[in-house]
């Protein structure tokens, strides 16, 4: 399970998310910023896949014409929806 942390937990934290073992989703505003994957010898292969998931990803986006603005405002798009409907079926019961 990833952890999220706005950017002063994440920095007064650092230590103990560089030795964990759960990424960690870093948040300014509450907007993303970055990921951090803490590293160890026996994950090389699970950084590599997300590597490779990562270059995948950014083919397909750049094949679709696409750019990461554009990602992360269809992703807020389609969350406001869903809390719209959320909200109108919370009220209509």
């Amino acid at each position: 399970m990833a952890v999220t942390v706005g950017v002063r937990e994440f920095r007064q934290d650092l230590a103990d998310y560089i030795d964990g073992d759960e990424p960690v989703t870093v948040t300014r505003h509450g907007r993303r910023v970055g990921v951090f994957i803490p590293t160890r010898g026996d994950r090389a292969e699970a950084i590599a896949a997300y590597r490779a998931a990562t270059e995948s990803f950014h083919a397909l986006m750049e094949e679709q014409g696409i750019d990461e603005d554009d990602v992360v405002a269809e992703f807020d798009a389609v969350r406001k929806a869903r809390r719209r409907t959320q909200r109108e079926a919370a009220s209509a019961s």
